[in-house]
Order: structure tokens, then C-alpha cells, then sequence
């Protein structure tokens, strides 16, 4: 069988292709390496979003909310629930390795892990709809992959008492300094600009300004990592 849309990637967006696809009669198979929305998985636990559920429906099915931002935890179930709402065809942990273009469309080459030998899908179309939130931006500075060192922040809790450097000034790195503070982490912020960034959430940008202006969250304001050692970043 040759599928009309191959979309590489469950995400939102991929989501949002499969409903489109689904309502105008058109064939469609959704490939992740992970699980559907697998990059909200990697969203801090207990995060809330800076949207408003209206801004993160899909295919116009409610995302109703205990609150007037979802959570993480809302989010994932209503994404879930949309894939099950719709049909779609979401084939969870099938990677794909390769596209080629063929005289008719396209190839698609995706692996499941409990299976021997790759599958070849044959798609007329295919979207790529990846998103970036899988990609880590590294620094590029030596050190950074000894194993203390993470792109992605889930949690606070293992960091209690410990020193710990957070490199940015933007929504990510604030929300993740104050985390941080509130579980007793001992926490830095390292930014290249003399400020936090514009976008910082309104609600957010208070607290953590107060929070720098009593100690409590170190800044080494216009300054770059340039190397991260086993005790020290540089």
C-alpha cells in the first residue's frame, strides 16, 4: 500500500498534519522514534505552559484545563486522547533512517526495535515535522560531554546542595534557575547579554530579578563558558 502523507514525527505538528490529512480522505502514517509528543517528555515535571489551551488544540477538539495554562501532565493526555479521538495512525518507536525520492513519490526506511530487518513505506508525500526540541544546542566548549553535563532539564530534586550553572537568559534557563533555588540547589546563571531576555514570562521575570537582587541566584552577566571542568566551568 502506498500512503498519500508519511509524516516523520508525532508531535503536535504531526498530530495536526495526521487530523488535516484525515479529514480530507487522504492516507496517512505518523513514524516516531519515541512516543507520541515525545518531546513534552522532556519538558521540566512540573511545568506550565506559557500559552493558553486554546493556542494548543488541534482539529478543534477542547483542551480543557484545571487551570488557565496547562500543565506538562495535561498536555500529554490531551494529545493522547486527540491521536485516539481522530484514528490516527501513529506508529510509536519506528525510526526512520532514510528518505528517497522514487519516480512516484517517496521511500521511507523505518526501524522498530523488536524488529529484525527495516520496513519500507512507500508515501506519495511526506512532512517533516520533527520539530527542534530533540536537538540540544550545545555550547561547543570542551567539557561539555563529561557526564555532569545535561542539555535537558526535567527536574530539581537531584541537584539539592549542589553548585549548579545554568547557561542562558531566557524562559528555559530562568524557569530552570528557579527551580533549581527552590530545592536548595546553589545556583549561577551564566548569560552573554547584560539582561534577561525579552521574552521572559511576565510572572516569571520578578521573581527571579528579586531573587538575583538578594543572592540568592548568582549572574555572570556578558560572560561565556569557555570550558566546563569536573569541579569548575570556566
Amino acid at each position: 500500500m502506498t500512503l498519500d502523507v508519511a509524516v516523520i514525527g508525532a508531535g503536535p505538528c504531526g498530530l495536526a498534519v495526521g487530523v488535516a490529512a484525515k479529514r480530507f480522505g487522504l492516507t496517512c502514517s505518523l513514524f516516531d522514534k519515541g512516543p507520541v509528543v515525545a518531546s513534552l517528555m522532556r519538558y521540566p515535571l512540573y511545568m506550565t505552559f506559557f500559552s493558553t489551551p486554546d493556542k494548543l488544540e488541534i482539529g478543534g477538539m477542547p483542551f480543557v484545563t484545571a487551570a488557565d495554562k496547562p500543565t506538562r501532565r495535561e498536555a500529554l493526555t490531551y494529545y493522547r486522547k486527540v491521536a485516539e479521538y481522530f484514528e490516527l495512525d501513529v506508529r510509536q518507536y519506528h525510526e526512520v533512517q532514510g528518505v528517497q525520492r522514487r519516480r512516484d513519490g517517496f521511500e521511507l526506511t523505518a526501524r522498530h526495535p523488536g524488529t529484525p530487518e527495516p520496513e519500507a513505506v512507500q508515501a506519495r508525500h511526506v512532512v517533516h515535522a520533527t520539530g527542534y526540541f530533540e536537538s540540544p544546542n550545545p555550547v561547543g566548549v570542551p567539557g561539555e560531554d563529561l557526564p555532569h553535563v545535561s542539555h535537558f532539564f526535567t527536574e530539581p530534586h537531584p541537584y539539592w546542595q549542589q553548585r549548579v550553572v545554568v547557561i542562558g537568559g531566557g524562559n528555559s534557563a530562568v524557569e530552570a534557575a528557579l527551580d533549581l533555588y527552590r530545592v536548595g540547589a546553589r545556583v549561577t546563571l551564566v548569560h552573554f547579554l547584560g539582561e534577561f531576555d525579552r521574552g521572559v514570562k511576565p510572572w516569571i521575570l520578578p521573581d527571579v530579578t528579586n531573587r538575583v537582587k538578594d543572592g540568592s541566584i548568582a549572574v555572570r552577566w556578558c560572560s561565556r563558558v569557555i570550558e566546563i571542568r569536573r569541579s569548575e566551568v570556566v
